[in-house]
């Protein structure tokens, strides 16, 4: 294949141009600013579960709490109207006997309701700490969110800018090449990773290769608008004063 020396020399610029908009899209799939956002958003998943959790028991307590006062109501209700039964008399030495035995029994079921209340109070405190401590948390995330979400948008765009600007960059390379050398370097592109290196001092600066004696000696007796490829890597190699 036959091309002008200088449009070989523009494929050298070309494929830097390519691997500038390689990199910027590896960069963009591999966005430190997304992996950290990636994390906080995880991070407020596990602690949303944690809050979720937390009232779930919280809402168990207050039921639990909720019948432990019923039941002691009853009891200090129960209690009161036998001691004011007592206390009125009239009563037979049996009925006494069993309503001051009732009471006995009416005043250990209410010390022990009290102090289950005074524990199930305690947990319930403490679980109320959880919520909102776990609430903090979530609120905290979600303001480290919005910032990493900031970050990492700008990120985006910085690069959405560096990929239009390149590929237009590349277009205006592209535009003075004729189309049967651009065919022929993306052809190349595909097979060997890159389309175009430059030949320097008989090594092929895309494969790193030294050349044999004898090739690198029909390459440079090859005409100058000759187009020649690596015979290691099939790379179209752009000869210059160091070839």
């Amino acid at each position: 294949m036959k091309a002008d020396p200088h449009d070989q020399r523009r494929l050298v610029d070309i494929a830097d141009l390519d691997l500038r908009l390689a990199s910027l899209e590896h960069r963009r799939s591999q966005l430190p600013e997304q992996t950290t956002l990636d994390e906080l958003e995880a991070e407020r998943r596990a602690a949303t579960e944690s809050v979720a959790r937390a009232r779930i028991h919280l809402e168990d307590l207050d039921r639990a709490l909720a019948k432990l006062r019923s039941d002691l109501e009853a009891v200090r209700r129960r209690r009161a109207a036998d001691s004011d039964l007592l206390a009125k008399g009239g009563l037979s030495e049996r009925q006494a006997t069993e309503l001051d035995y009732e009471l006995r029994s009416l005043a250990r079921r209410q010390e022990a309701l009290e102090g289950e209340l005074g524990e199930l109070g305690e947990r319930h405190e403490a679980m109320e700490a959880d919520v909102r401590h776990s609430g903090a948390i979530v609120t905290d995330l979600d303001a480290r969110i919005g910032m990493a979400v900031t970050l990492r948008d700008t990120a985006l765009a910085e690069l959405e800018d560096a990929v239009t600007e390149t590929m237009a960059e590349r277009a205006r390379e592209a535009e003075t090449v004729a189309a049967d050398l651009l065919d022929h370097y993306t052809r190349s592109a595909a097979e060997a990773g890159r389309g175009a290196a430059i030949l320097n001092g008989g090594r092929c600066s895309a494969c790193a290769m030294d050349l044999d004696r004898s090739t690198v000696s029909a390459f440079r007796s090859a005409p100058a608008d000759e187009v020649l490829n690596c015979p290691e890597c099939g790379v179209i190699v752009v000869r210059t004063d160091n070839s």
